[in-house]
């Protein structure tokens, strides 16, 4: 009898929805959504950034929205902590990159984003090249220098 009284309809034994059931259904409809991502949790600290990056991104949207409504809110202040949070994007991004490259690991970046650690090699042919130009002109140089010496 205590069985058919809790079907698996609610903790209450009526047709109630539990907490439990309600949340992972609004999980689900959000997850359906264009603007949403899903992220899984490998690590505790995981849902720490989680937290925090749901809070920055509340936050920064409330100050793009109010700055120069609210008095306090200057534009010069509010490029700083946009600024700010760029910088913090990119130093996650190195702490990944450095991570990786401890572990031996090849680091990929997520989309937007370059290893920090990577060596270009279009900037060391570049290097190449300016080297090359320079020693030829330093070498033209001298020659011209010795012609009319």
């Amino acid at each position: 009898m205590a069985d058919e009284k809790n079907n698996g309809k609610g903790s209450q034994g009526n047709d109630r929805v539990s907490k439990h059931d309600a949340w992972q259904e609004r999980k689900v409809e959000k997850a359906k959504r264009d603007d949403i991502d899903v992220i899984s949790k490998r690590t505790l600290d995981q849902g720490d950034f989680i937290n925090v990056l749901n809070s920055l991104d509340y936050y920064l949207y409330q100050l793009r929205m109010n700055m120069g409504r609210i008095k306090v809110i200057t534009f010069d202040k509010a490029q700083e902590f946009i600024e700010r949070s760029q910088r913090i994007k990119e130093d996650i991004n190195l702490l990944n990159a450095e991570m990786c490259g401890l572990m031996g690991y090849t680091y990929k970046p997520p989309k937007g984003f370059s290893n920090p650690l990577a060596k270009e090699p279009r900037e060391e042919g570049q290097k190449k090249q300016t080297e090359k130009k320079t020693t030829s002109r330093s070498e033209q140089t001298t020659v011209v220098e010795e012609a009319i010496a």
